[in-house]
């Protein structure tokens, strides 16, 4: 039998860089976790979440999907409101809720990717690098996603036990010992829940529809439609349409034909110069990318492996569609992280149990030479090169985090003492001090811009009950070097605020100011 060459298997550093990862990871978690119930604002979604979920169990603000054209937009499908809003009730605050949920939804998407990654040959040390690797890359770069009350991971680990469930089966779709009916009803089922959570996982129920209708192409000299290929393509499109038609219309009769109109005709920007902008911050994506591009010329069998590389490019070009719309952030690159963290740990596998004597060609040469633990350096080197910088600044938050909280206590309480309505352009704020949700900033802002009626943000500032804004104080500076459009034109909405109101506390970052109406 051919031996394992020197540069093969897990050896060397290969475990020792995993500890490093590892290490890296608790780190860069830590202050999300120690933070999970301390009022400190992630991002604009939390808020937003936050009163659409009180909005699904009746407990104020009106419908859950408002009739188009007012100061409240939900452009968002119903399920993952009614899990937070349940946990959120128990817990006695939805944010917190929803970040519980959150965290636990990204572990348990890596733990599914990397349970994928094993049906799809990955083996030992290189099913822990597609776990950490996809945990590393979300906690260095899109740190506000970690316990952040969204419904993207809940969305995404749905979604993985469908695919889960659908490569438990044989290698392809058309092996000899057959995907059963009941795992493709399954997988559809699973999918279009996870659609019901998040409308924007569309990559993999792309993919498995390409893999079951290229299964039906009769093999190199058959010149036979594969009738068992049929069959699953069949079965696939009559459940995946029936479950979606039977979401669909069970929401309408809940919410009414308003629900289709705020979720097919939502007002927003589209630039398609954002493409470029986005794709500028993927050094992670590209990393593993080239890893997983080793897995070209190997001669290995990958199990699954066309269902990946059609996962990976449908994710690519999804998630720079996405990209060109306004309010669209990193979130919209999850999925090709995911997907090209299973492929890098599948390709660390072969590169490991690359034997001497096998005949490679192409990329294959590269893991040949460099080995798994060669490999695995390329995949994390953008953490590397960021490592002096976000290490720091998340053991900074972490130490600090107490502190923090208690500042922002301090500025929400200032809010909660405002008689009346208070506007938030940071909506955990007028959440945690109580207040109504009176505009839902960002999206209104679309709406104007893509020429909608400001006249219901003119009767909002008429009401003698309001008392108060909470916005970014660099509005009120005039900064000319704003080049972010969105804030430009929330900027624009929102100056007569600034104009008839006078400044009050700053918040403990020094990014936003209450400013205060005389009444």
């Amino acid at each position: 039998m051919p031996a394992h060459t020197g540069s093969s298997g897990f050896g060397g550093l290969f475990r020792p860089a995993l500890l490093v990862i590892a290490v890296s990871v608790l780190i860069l978690f830590a202050a999300p976790v120690l933070g999970l119930r301390a009022p400190i604002p992630l991002d604009y979604n939390e808020g937003w979440n936050a009163y659409a979920s009180m909005r699904a169990l009746g407990l104020g603000g009106g419908p859950l999907y408002p009739a188009p054209g007012g100061l409240i937009t939900n452009n968002y499908p119903p399920l993952s409101f009614f899990i937070t809003g349940c946990l959120g009730w128990w817990f006695g605050d939805m944010i917190v809720a929803g970040r519980v949920i959150a965290l636990v939804s990204l572990l348990a998407s890596a733990g599914l990717a990397g349970a994928i990654a094993r049906r799809c040959g990955a083996r030992g040390p290189a099913i822990a690098a597609t776990v950490l690797l996809l945990l590393l890359y979300v906690g260095a770069f899109s740190h506000d996603y970690v316990a952040m009350d969204d419904p993207q991971w809940l969305g995404i680990a749905i979604m993985l036990t469908a695919v889960l469930v659908f490569v438990s089966g044989p290698p392809q779709p058309d092996d000899a010992r057959g995907l059963t009916p009941a795992r493709i009803v399954v997988t559809a089922a699973l999918m279009v829940t996870a659609g019901m959570v998040k409308h924007n996982v569309l990559t993999w129920p792309a993919a498995v529809t390409l893999e079951l209708a290229m299964a039906v192409i009769p093999r190199s000299g058959s010149g036979r439609w594969s009738g068992k290929g049929l069959r699953n393509l069949g079965i696939w499109l009559v459940s995946g349409v029936g479950f979606a038609a039977l979401a669909v219309g069970l929401c309408v009769a809940l919410f009414g034909p308003v629900f289709l109109t705020d979720m097919l005709h939502h007002p927003r920007i589209i630039d398609f110069s954002r493409i470029l902008g986005g794709a500028r911050r993927t050094s992670e994506i590209l990393a593993m990318a080239l890893v997983a591009m080793t897995l070209v010329g190997s001669g290995k069998r990958i199990p699954h492996g066309r269902l990946l590389v059609l996962a990976a490019g449908c994710s690519i070009v999804w998630t720079l569609i996405q990209r060109a719309g306004e309010g669209v952030a990193m979130n919209a690159w999850f999925e090709p992280l995911t997907i090209l963290s299973i492929l890098t740990g599948v390709a660390l596998s072969v590169a490991a149990c690359r034997r001497t004597g096998d005949s490679v060609r192409g990329p294959a040469r590269i893991a040949s030479r460099l080995g798994a633990g060669g490999l695995l350096f390329i995949a994390f080197v953008p953490y590397l090169l960021s490592a002096r910088v976000v290490l720091p600044r998340a053991l900074y938050h972490a130490v600090h985090v107490r502190a923090e909280a208690r500042d922002w206590r301090a500025f929400v309480d200032k809010v909660r003492q405002q008689h009346g309505d208070v506007g938030c352009s940071m909506a955990s704020i007028c959440y945690w001090a109580g207040k109504h949700n009176v505009i839902d900033v960002f999206n209104y802002t679309e709406y104007v811009a893509t020429g909608g009626d400001r006249g219901a943000f003119g009767q909002l500032l008429a009401r003698h009950e309001f008392s108060g804004f909470v916005l970014p104080d660099n509005f009120a500076k005039g900064d000319s070097g704003d080049r972010d459009r969105e804030h430009i034109r929330q900027k624009e909405l929102l100056q007569s605020v600034i104009d008839h109101s006078r400044p009050g506390p700053i918040s403990p970052d020094g990014k936003l100011r209450l400013y205060l109406f005389d009444r």
